[in-house]
């Protein structure tokens, strides 16, 4: 039979490992967000790209 410490240790250990997951997720969508904006700067040779990202984030 397993004991409340054996479950408390289970659930951080989830815990843990869903919050690493979702670090992940996070970091490779803004990585790809930053190549599509690279890609079209390079493409249109300005920083124009960037600038209209920043002011459509930009809070209002």
């Amino acid at each position: 039979m397993v004991d409340v410490v054996s479950y408390t240790l289970i659930a951080i250990t989830c815990f843990c490992f869903g919050l690493i997951v979702s670090f992940q997720i996070a970091h490779i969508h803004y990585c790809r967000k930053l190549t599509h904006l690279v890609r079209r700067c390079i493409s249109t040779k300005t920083i124009a790209p960037v600038l209209a990202e920043y002011e459509m984030l930009k809070p209002r």
